[in-house]
């Protein structure tokens, strides 16, 4: 048995231990937050949860403006309508999502907002016969319009063409002047090294297709009869092809995208 005083000097020991260890454990607890870690833990869960669905979510909206910009290539306007007022109504619910966390704008949702506005755009035009203002598209803001606006080109080339082959010169005319309006417009922006900037260097190359086409068309019409055997018809012929492949690639975008 031990000795009376051993056992007190035992137990003052095991008290300043434990008194040691509760500081200790107290120490630890000030280091840190971990309800701080666990709010962030939460609050980034929730976000790659929003993006998910917005990037999911957003597809469908792209989907539905290609779709539409081959229903206005078909002459399907109605059609076309319906699409792209479907598309809005699922950009716009997406909205709420994106004000709350500006930073998931950019990507997909931006994306699809550019596809939409392309289509928005050619529809414009083939009812108007004019560019749409970017204040005439709801949601749409500078650069998507601007993106929008030069990938319509795109569409306004393979509809040149589709005129072109029809001999209306009027149509293909006009679709070079709106063409080349755009590219002095655009001229006047310092793009840099963006993807808007890539896009517009592209313009040129429309621009000159369009050029070829009125030019193939004054030979035709200056071959007049002769035409079914010379080379004017043999070009035209070639663009026609031109703008079948383009219609047969939207086909293909909606394939991809099923």
């Amino acid at each position: 048995q031990d000795h009376p005083s051993l056992t007190r000097e035992n137990t003052m020991l095991k008290g300043c231990m434990k008194r040691a260890r509760d500081e200790e454990d107290g120490a630890k607890a000030c280091v840190l937050d971990e309800e701080d870690f666990d709010r962030i833990r939460k609050d980034m869960k929730e976000y790659d949860q929003k993006r998910e669905t917005l990037i999911k979510t957003s597809r469908d909206v792209q989907k539905l403006s290609k779709q539409a910009i081959f229903s206005l290539h078909r002459k399907d306007f109605d059609r076309a309508r319906q699409q792209l007022d479907d598309a809005q109504g699922i950009a716009e619910s997406l909205l709420p999502t994106v004000v709350a966390e500006p930073t998931l704008r950019q990507g997909s949702y931006s994306n699809a907002l550019e596809e939409f506005a392309e289509a928005k755009i050619f529809q414009h035009y083939l009812e108007e016969g004019k560019l749409v203002a970017s204040t005439g598209i709801k949601l749409v803001k500078n650069e998507e319009y601007l993106g929008g606006v030069l990938d319509f080109c795109g569409e306004l080339n393979r509809f040149a063409v589709q005129r072109a082959t029809a001999r209306a010169e009027a149509e293909v005319r006009s679709c070079r002047d709106l063409v080349e309006e755009i590219m002095d417009q655009y001229l006047k922006f310092d793009f840099r090294n963006s993807q808007l900037r890539r896009k517009y260097d592209g313009l040129k190359y429309t621009l000159k297709n369009m050029e070829t086409m009125l030019y193939e068309l004054s030979l035709s019409k200056a071959g007049g009869d002769h035409l079914h055997g010379g080379g004017a018809a043999k070009k035209t012929k070639i663009n026609d092809n031109d703008y079948k492949k383009g219609a047969n690639k939207k086909i293909d975008d909606n394939d991809d995208d099923n």
